[in-house]
């Protein structure tokens, strides 16, 4: 049955009586005309006023319902349903604006994000005087406060572009976890990405309605910078660096001599052109050289429009000035190992008995050799476990005698067991070149090459670490030194000690690649770069007093900031930058004017892909939820118009202007017609 939004309008169907009266009290004057004759006209004149009189008939009906249709168009006639029925007055409404980067492209109106924010102005217009109205967006992750009319239209110009992306139903949750009242309306502003648009994975609130406001973007070419990493995690002075950069084509476009930018501290170092195919992706090489030590801030660039914000990607690495190696002696210094690296400036080698291990910072060494230790109590266990998983190197040089102590801590971190030994002399037979410590130390071993010999060694025991790798054998297959990941590390065992007695491999010439390459490779490899809106917590070391504080730089944008930050329990400092990064770039961290380090943070590059849900996909995604979420499109409606719409039920003044219109034509088209 019909209601009505105004039904003192209603009164004014009185009205109608006007052309009523007007067709029964016809006061028109007649005009005597004279005939001579008027036989022949009498049955014609019969004939014709019966038909005027049909005519007056149909006309005065047509002009009383345009007249009535009129009328009842301005009462805003409408059908309730039964949801709407039972609405409280206490509603409240939450407004979802996703501004992310892909809501810059171009729609019919203009900027999408300009377009939305827009039309959420005339959404808040429309609703009651004393609305309660929560307004969200990709950066507010935290509960947003009731707001009155004015107060979420101010928020709402807030609004700006944000790196950060929100899955769509992790903004539901938070929607409904802030959610108060019990009746809730949700109006959903957003190009509906399909990277980001989870429908499947939403969970609804029983007394929430959605409805989606979708934005139709135009789709656009894109190249994107997606990602990039080095052949070997770690990094020297004079090293021949090999960066590899993997770029997507997302578009039906084939694009060629596309130039492409490294720079290193602002300093061009690799420049080349490429090919790519449309909806592709491609890894390119750069290649350089490391010229000095310190923080090497990195950015890779190229022009693609109109999606820019995925053209640059920054990262940054450090190098040490030098290597620092802790030997732990059970006995003393190992007089071969003293000697290898005494005098070199790029190997500081430090020697310390085994109780000063717990007042090192071991996140201070590339390298930790424990040289002949006899036992290692379960404190000693816990500092060189959690120094592997972190991504530390351990070089165990066995002792004469193994405690079963030593075999625990091997079995801690999944290594073979050192069991008895072998005394049979033996010869190093094997060499696994592809190591990357012996990685482009020899061109080709020769068959009739010199190598060392093996008078007496441990066997291993058997490993549930499928991973290990045997760097050099003896002819019978024994391994001398063996590679062991673990966590983010790498544990090296030797069976042999190093001296005369069990081998003359330490005064081989093959002993000093495999030290100096173990140590120069033993580089604890940081991540090359963040991304902005997932943020991570950067460990760094750092002698920080209790007064005071590190800090997050970039002079160029001028950006200066304390993050959070903590004690690591291994003497070191952990930031948490959050939400305070929001633009891409290379920053410093600094203690007292003092450069520490540096971080780099990137856009994500979800947005990158520019694919979005249709209307009829979006049908198809919410078909389980009809009751609970609804679709209206922006661009085709005013939304001043779709609260009273969803509110009132279903409206018809529309279909009554409509009729009106149909009865106004009918009524002149008669009265036209010559009957």
């Amino acid at each position: 049955m019909f209601q009505f939004l105004h039904p003192e309008v209603l009164w004014a169907l009185t009205a109608l009586l006007l052309p009523i009266i007007i067709h029964l009290f016809n006061f028109k004057r007649y005009k005597k005309i004279f005939f001579s004759n008027l036989k022949f006209l009498s049955n014609l004149s019969t004939e014709n006023k019966k038909r005027s009189n049909l005519k007056k008939w149909i006309i005065l009906l047509l002009r009383l319902l345009a007249l009535a249709c009129i009328i009842i168009a301005f009462a805003q006639p409408y059908i309730s349903t039964e949801i709407n029925k039972k609405s409280s007055q206490s509603e409240s409404f939450s407004i979802y604006i996703d501004n992310s980067f892909s809501m810059n492209a171009e729609t019919e109106q203009g900027i999408a994000l300009d377009v939305a924010k827009n039309k959420a102005f005339q959404l808040i217009n429309s609703f009651p005087k004393h609305s309660k109205i929560r307004i969200y967006s990709n950066q507010l992750s935290i509960s947003s406060p009731s707001l009155n009319k004015e107060q979420a239209i101010t928020k709402i110009q807030e609004i700006s572009p944000s790196p950060v992306i929100a899955k769509l139903s992790d903004k539901l949750r938070t929607i409904n976890i802030d959610k108060k009242e019990e009746n809730v309306r949700v109006y959903i502003f957003s190009d509906f990405q399909k990277n980001q648009s989870d429908f499947k994975d939403i969970k609804i609130d029983s007394s929430a309605r959605i409805t989606l406001l979708p934005l139709s973007i135009q789709r656009t070419s894109n190249l994107v910078v997606d990602s990039c990493w080095f052949e070997k995690p770690f990094h020297q002075l004079n090293q021949a660096e090999e960066l590899f950069v993997s770029i997507k084509n997302v578009s039906n476009t084939d694009f060629a001599k596309i130039p492409i930018k490294l720079s290193i501290n602002k300093a061009t170092k690799s420049e080349i052109s490429f090919d790519i195919k449309k909806n592709s992706s491609k890894i390119l090489k750069l290649k350089y050289y490391n010229r000095e030590v310190g923080i090497h801030n990195g950015k890779i660039e190229l022009d693609d429009y109109p999606i820019s914000y995925d053209n640059s990607l920054f990262f940054s690495y450090y190098i040490n000035k030098e290597n620092n190696i802790l030997s732990i002696n059970q006995d003393g210094p190992n007089k071969y190992l003293n000697k290898l690296f005494t005098g070199s400036e790029t190997f500081k080698l430090t020697n310390k008995s085994k109780a000063y291990l717990y007042n090192e910072n071991t996140d201070a060494y590339q390298l930790i050799i424990l040289n002949e230790i006899d036992k290692m109590e379960s404190g000693f266990r816990h500092v060189l476990t959690k120094y592997i998983e972190n991504g530390g190197r351990i070089l165990l040089i066995p002792n004469e005698k193994i405690d079963e102590s030593v075999n625990l801590f091997l079995k801690d971190i999944e290594a073979p067991i050192l069991k008895e030994t072998d005394t049979s002399a033996q010869k190093l037979a094997k060499i696994e070149l592809n190591s990357e410590i012996y990685k482009n130390v020899f061109e080709k071993l020769k068959n009739n090459a010199r190598l060392p010999d093996i008078f007496k060694h441990y066997k291993l025991g058997s490993s549930k670490n499928q991973f290990g790798e045997k760097l050099l054998q003896t002819k019978g297959n024994a391994p001398i030194l063996t590679k062991i990941p673990y966590g983010n590390g790498q544990l090296y065992l030797f069976t042999t000690q190093l001296n005369p007695k069990w081998t003359n491999l330490i005064t081989h010439p093959i002993i000093i690649p495999t030290l100096i390459n173990l140590t120069r490779n033993s580089g604890k490899s940081a991540s090359l770069y963040h991304q902005i809106g997932y943020p991570k917590a950067i460990k760094i070391k750092s002698n920080q007093k209790n007064k005071d504080q590190l800090h997050i730089v970039n002079n160029d944008l001028k950006i200066d900031f304390i993050p959070e930050q903590a004690k690591h329990f291994e003497k070191g400092i952990v930031l948490f930058p959050k939400e305070q990064i929001t633009i891409a770039e290379n920053y410093l961290i600094s203690l007292n004017d003092s450069i520490l380090n540096s971080c780099s943070y990137n856009y994500s590059r979800l947005e990158s892909v520019p694919e979005y849900y249709s209307e009829n996909e979006i049908n198809d995604l919410i078909e389980d939820h009809l009751n609970k979420i609804s679709i209206s499109f922006p661009n085709k409606m005013k939304l001043s118009e779709l609260y009273n719409e969803q509110s009132n039920g279903e409206q018809y003044w529309k279909l009554f202007v409509i009729l009106c219109i149909f009865f106004i034509i009918s009524e002149t088209i008669i009265v036209k017609a010559k009957l």
